[in-house]
């Protein structure tokens, strides 16, 4: 595995580059403008130009844009729909203009209609911003939910049914939070456990379809469905369930995103990252 982090990209996108280097990563993650408002992003050449240039010379890895968080693939609304899937077809292209690998997204909840009634318009959405982006490398990654409020993902079942329901694109793929798998009932605090996801996720899914993992641990116990994230090692994983998630065989190609708090409250740190290091077998 090799260690990432989410950072701010403000002042010019590629201080997202600079701003991960600075704390030690090999991936970055980061919003392509506001995450709360649907203004799309739309980057000058220059911009996108010098952001290559940045990534080519530093030691970043792989890099993703995180879509905004007002997306609802399932939405019955169709203005918010529409919406939703616009910005999701806008963050494949301000990714294809940076020469990002992916963008990784929420789906969506289906707001009580029931997984099958979201599932219907999660296809047509999928579909379709899979088809308006045809010959971009850029992939689209679902991200699993702790699962609250009737959101998608909630389960590897429900990932491999969006998944089937896109007709198994190749540019589809996964994003696990290790937070949002504890907190929806897989214990990752063992090794069984891990094994465990990992076993039920590849007959749900297939392990080629995870691009990227979200490492944060958990704020709230095990099975509590809510959406907490902590740092490294001080929440209810613990420091003995990231060791076995950083060095696993699975995950040995894999992008691990870290999402913390950050011990200074300002996000992901160095301290979290030089934490999953030390964590990792032979690290220092």
């Amino acid at each position: 595995m090799f260690i990432g982090a989410h950072v701010k990209s403000s002042g010019g996108v590629w201080n997202a580059i600079a701003n991960g280097v600075q704390i030690g990563c090999e991936a970055v993650q980061f919003f392509a403008g506001s995450p709360r408002t649907w203004a799309p992003t739309l980057y000058k050449d220059k911009d996108a130009a010098k952001f290559r240039e940045a990534r080519a010379a530093s030691p970043i890895r792989f890099v993703v844009i995180h879509t905004i968080y007002l997306i609802n693939l399932a939405s019955a609304k169709e203005d918010f729909y529409e919406k939703s899937v616009t910005s999701l077809v806008g963050a494949v292209a301000a990714a294809d203009h940076l020469g990002a690998d992916a963008i990784v997204t929420h789906v969506g909840s289906h707001q009580g209609a029931g997984f099958d009634v979201g599932l219907a318009r999660v296809q047509a959405a999928l579909r379709r911003a899979l088809s308006e982006s045809e010959g971009s490398p850029v992939r689209i990654l679902l991200e699993n939910t702790a699962g609250a409020g009737g959101t998608m993902g909630v389960d590897f079942d429900e990932l491999g049914a969006m998944i089937r329901a896109a007709d198994e694109h190749p540019r589809l793929g996964l994003c696990l939070d290790t937070a949002h798998v504890f907190e929806a009932g897989f214990d990752l605090r063992t090794a069984a456990g891990l094994e465990e996801a990992l076993t039920r996720l590849d007959a749900a899914c297939g392990l080629d379809r995870l691009a990227m993992l979200h490492l944060n641990d958990s704020k709230t116990p095990f099975g509590s469905n809510r959406d907490r994230h902590e740092n490294i090692g001080e929440g209810e994983i613990g420091r003995e369930g990231f060791r076995a998630i950083v060095n696993h065989p699975a995950f040995a190609d894999v992008p691990g995103i870290l999402e913390v708090p950050g011990f200074d409250g300002e996000g992901p740190d160095a301290r979290n990252v030089q934490i999953l290091h030390e964590l990792t077998e032979g690290g220092t």
